[in-house]
């Protein structure tokens, strides 16, 4: 367990240090934004998430560690099951689409914060998860509370597409994962896509979690 605290503790820290290295950035590098506009990008929310996730784990785990605690609760693997399939998606989109989309090129992605964002943060997240946070407490049932994050940001980039729509554009800055490159009958497919890729990526997370020994007992 001292091994996931250290791993948590890490987390915390570097995503602390890229949020705010990202709003106070003037780089002007792709997909960053300074002050509270950085927020817009599922990217930094994401790891917003893990980061808080990670805390409140982290926080658990020397309780455990200390005999204050007797196990960590399901609700808190809950909440990093879905916080490191968040950052998961984050670094698989941006190395399988947005890096080859974007206009100044793939390695503009992992340059400054980003490279902590959509590299180091995802990576560690899931080690941590997969080796180190085994648990028995979290059901196939519980993978539905993965869909969350992404079902919010989701309501969130639609409002702001279609608000900054016309004549079947979007004005330029407001699609900025050009989800709405081919139009609005893009959405069609993007949706339904990620909707299965969440589930697919909740899943193996989840069956790497509960594979091999050192299985925690819970509360």
């Amino acid at each position: 367990m001292k091994k996931a605290i250290a791993f948590n503790i890490a987390i915390f820290i570097l995503v602390i240090v890229a949020v705010i290295w990202m709003m106070t950035d003037n780089s002007g590098l792709s997909l960053t934004a300074s002050k509270i506009q950085a927020l817009r990008y599922f990217t930094v929310d994401s790891n917003i998430l893990m980061g808080i996730s990670a805390a409140f784990m982290a926080v658990a785990q020397i309780q455990v560690v200390k005999g204050r605690r007797k196990s960590i609760s399901t609700a808190l693997y809950v909440l990093k099951l879905a916080s490191t399939v968040a950052v998961a998606i984050t670094m698989l989109v941006t190395v399988f689409y947005l890096g080859f989309v974007i206009t100044t090129g793939f390695f503009s992605l992992f340059c400054h914060s980003n490279f902590i964002m959509h590299l180091a943060v995802p990576v560690l997240s899931i080690v941590v998860f997969v080796l180190y946070e085994k648990t028995s407490s979290i059901s196939l049932k519980h993978n539905l509370f993965s869909y969350i994050p992404l079902v919010l940001y989701g309501i969130y980039y639609a409002i702001a597409t279609f608000s900054h729509m016309k004549n079947g554009v979007v004005e330029k800055g407001y699609d900025w994962y050009q989800f709405f490159k081919f139009g609005t009958k893009s959405v069609l497919l993007v949706y339904p896509f990620f909707a299965g890729f969440v589930f697919l990526l909740s899943y193996v997370l989840w069956k790497l979690n509960r594979t091999g020994k050192g299985t925690q007992a819970q509360a």
